[in-house]
């Protein structure tokens, strides 16, 4: 293959790479394979995580499971670490509450 042609397909792999990503975006719920590209998580951290119940899932048959997006989400999204500005901000709203509910 040539260097035109390598870069065809290096350029083709990367429309489609997008495609699947815009796919999954707008899923609802995810099967085990989604879930994997969602995340870019390895099959063996997926398992470990349902079989520990640590991560949302549904598992309506014996043997298949099925992740809703939006818990998903809400999961990964837990337990922020917030920037300096942010904790000095959410204090200094705080106080200001504090000291309208004291006048």
């Amino acid at each position: 293959m040539n260097k035109q042609n390598s870069s065809l397909v290096r350029l083709l792999l990367d429309k489609i790479d997008h495609l699947d990503e815009a796919t999954l975006v707008k899923k609802k719920v995810f099967n085990v394979t989604n879930l994997q590209m969602y995340t870019g998580w390895s099959l063996s951290k997926i398992y470990k995580l349902t079989s520990a119940r640590l991560i949302p899932f549904s598992k309506p048959t014996n043997g298949s499971l099925f992740f809703e997006r939006e818990k998903i989400e809400q999961w990964l999204l837990q337990n922020p670490s917030y920037t300096e500005d942010e904790i000095e901000g959410r204090v200094n709203d705080h106080l200001k509450k504090h000291q309208r509910n004291n006048s």
